[in-house]
């Protein structure tokens, strides 16, 4: 009996474009075995997350809706629960009941999001169509034209990726899965057939799945058997970057008259750089940057331009959980993926899920040595237990391409990286970017031009509207002189410059950041946000005496910061040069806001030309800006990932 005979090829040429029709066997003969599988170069495929047949948002809409009134009444259970366990008296063997009560409850919460994530074009056993069909990455088997009447052939994914990809054989009836029980007949084997493999989830951790599918097939005739196999890789999931084309904007649905009025600047602003704006039912949730993170992935396609998809990783932050199911039921379909990640929650130290928002996410654009750009993501360590968590940067770590960089934004109250820095395309540049970075020390220097110019007796946030309780109170309307004075307002600017210059060191030595990359623009923060007024108002309750002083000392002793001055590297990042920041209302001078002059000043010498919007009442007081409440998708590029390599 001959020995089986094994080869491997990984044809150089891309099977989407044609490149194998034409391919023959050698000669062989008749009774000879012959296996050979051919894939296209680079041998990759899609995870085929996308509904290109709209099966799933109906679905998605009812799940959604009636998961309301289930996790209401689990938050009511799971209080009462809490409740009774803090009456325990072992307090030990009732925080390990705790414990375990939270991940159980988390695991309740997020019923639904599983739920929304168990429908795509890949939860099923079928080809949905002709535009599925084309999420397929192709591989054939070389014609055995001297095939005798017994021949036969099997296919099988081997190893892990037998429960992460589909395997199709395309036969006169359709596309059909290769199971256990799939032959290919004489008649098969010597024609060739074409075969199509779908990934059934992204990577997740490499460390269980690193996307590798190796495909073999056996050929047997006259009791000998010949075997081929090629192995294939599944596409990463890569984050968007600015330097994309922008194809469209999205924001939260609201009633809130000045909400509308800045959307409608928005929505002016993008129709003009040719990106339509989409106004999202997020459950009353505003922050359209923190629900999720638009990515793609992409293999090469026909006519040398990608098939690709977008990928809408959903934030894992638990208060961001319902709002988030909006890339299921209104953004999920043709050609568009939404990915719902499952966190545990990590309860010592206790986990701050304020990092995993996606604001908290930005991408640095390609640089030497990272051609498909760089994550960046704050907190305070990518290892640490307080966040981000670990399932997400496990995610974004195993994809391979974009080796995420962790900074410092453990000093900021919300603790995103948009608070800070923002990277935006500025074509003709060395790197065809910048990196837009707010700069405090600049703004206590406009601070203190104000007061030499003998004007810091004057409002220091000038312009403003009329204002309403309690907009009135939040809304700090000292004097230049007065914010100059106060040392607490001085020293969190000064810990803020400190903390961000350490970031851009960090990004310097992680990514090739230089100075000549970075613009710095006026900025001015305060440690007078959300948390201050609590405790403000905690102390003026508090009678007189020591622990009124301790509060007292922990009021001022707070730094953290938030945005004074609307934050205008917040904003928007539109096409042609068009930002869109929030008004900064600063000091005005000689009938002019200083702020604005300087900040227009930087943005002109890249080329950028700034839309101001106020956002003031809307999103500024709740600690956020423009670009938090707003969120983009862009257009794939068309130098696949796979040449930059």
């Amino acid at each position: 009996m001959r020995k089986p005979v094994t080869r491997n090829l990984l044809l150089v040429g891309a099977v989407a474009a044609g490149v194998l029709g034409g391919a023959v066997a050698p000669a062989a003969a008749a009774g000879t075995p012959y296996a050979r599988l051919l894939a296209g170069h680079p041998a990759v495929f899609l995870a085929n997350l996308d509904d290109d047949a709209g099966r799933c948002q109906a679905p998605a809409k009812k799940i959604a809706a009636a998961a309301v009134a289930r996790e209401e009444a689990n938050d009511q259970e799971f209080y009462k629960k809490k409740d009774e366990l803090a009456k325990r008296p072992d307090k030990d063997e009732a925080q390990k009941e705790y414990e375990l009560l939270v991940k159980a409850h988390q695991v309740e919460q997020n019923l639904a999001d599983r739920e929304l994530a168990a429908c795509n074009d890949a939860s099923d056993s079928v080809v949905n169509g002709v535009q599925d069909e084309k999420d397929l990455a192709r591989i054939r088997t070389l014609p055995w034209a001297l095939a005798p009447k017994d021949a036969t052939g099997q296919l099988a994914v081997q190893g892990k990726a037998a429960g992460y990809v589909h395997l199709f054989l395309k036969r006169e009836s359709g596309w059909q899965l290769v199971d256990a029980s799939t032959r290919l007949t004489a008649a098969e084997l010597r024609h060739g057939v074409e075969l199509g493999i779908e990934g059934r989830d992204i990577i997740r951790d490499s460390a269980v799945w690193d996307g590798t599918a190796d495909v073999a097939l056996s050929v047997t005739a006259g009791g000998a058997t010949a075997t081929d196999h090629v192995v294939l890789k599944e596409a990463p999931v890569l984050t968007q970057l600015n330097t994309q084309r922008l194809e469209q904007v999205f924001s939260s649905l609201s009633d809130d008259p000045e909400t509308k009025a800045w959307q409608g600047i928005v929505r002016e602003q993008a129709k003009a750089s040719g990106a339509p704006l989409k106004i999202l039912d997020q459950s009353n949730d505003t922050w359209t940057q923190d629900i999720f993170e638009p990515a793609y992935m992409s293999i090469p396609g026909p006519g040398g331009q990608p098939q690709s998809m977008k990928v809408l990783l959903g934030s894992v932050n638990d208060s961001r959980r319902v709002g988030s199911r909006v890339i299921f039921t209104e953004l999920a379909g043709h050609d568009v993926a939404a990915v719902h990640t499952e966190h545990v929650p990590v309860l010592e130290p206790f986990e701050n899920e304020s990092y995993d928002s996606m604001g908290n996410l930005e991408t640095i654009p390609a640089t030497p040595g990272h051609p498909n750009g760089q994550i960046v993501i704050g907190g305070d360590g990518l290892d640490h237990k307080t966040g981000p968590a670990a399932e997400m940067v496990t995610l974004l770590r195993s994809q391979g391409k974009q080796d995420p960089v962790a900074v410092d934004t453990s000093w900021l109250s919300i603790g995103h990286v948009d608070e800070f820095v923002q990277f935006v395309p500025v074509p003709g540049s060395p790197r065809g970017w910048k990196a837009v970075v707010a700069d405090p020390t600049a703004g206590l220097n406009l601070l203190k031009s104000v007061q030499t110019a003998g004007q810091g007796g004057a409002i220091m946030h000038g312009g403003l509207p009329k204002l309403e309780w309690p907009y009135d109170e939040r809304i700090d309307q000292r004097t230049t002189n007065e914010f100059l004075a106060d040392e607490q307002f001085v020293g969190t600017n000064t810990r803020a410059a400190e903390k961000i210059q350490a970031n851009l060191e960090v990004l310097k030595q992680k990514t090739g950041l230089t100075d000549a990359d970075i613009v710095r623009i006026p900025a001015l923060y305060t440690a007078r946000g959300l948390d201050y007024g609590m405790l403000e108002t905690q102390v003026r309750s508090t009678p007189a005496g020591p622990e009124k002083d301790k509060l007292v000392a922990q009021l001022h002793a707070m730094r953290d910061a938030v945005a004074e001055i609307p934050g205008t590297v917040n904003g928007l990042v539109l096409n042609a040069g068009r930002y869109v920041a929030p008004k900064p209302y600063g000091p005005t001078l000689n009938g002019k806001d200083i702020f604005a002059t300087a900040i227009n000043k930087a943005f002109a010498s890249i080329g950028y030309q700034v839309t101001y919007a106020n956002d003031l009442t809307s999103v500024h007081v709740s600690e956020g800006e423009i670009h938090c409440a707003t969120n983009t998708l862009r257009a794939t590029p068309t130098a696949g990932w796979w040449k930059k390599d």
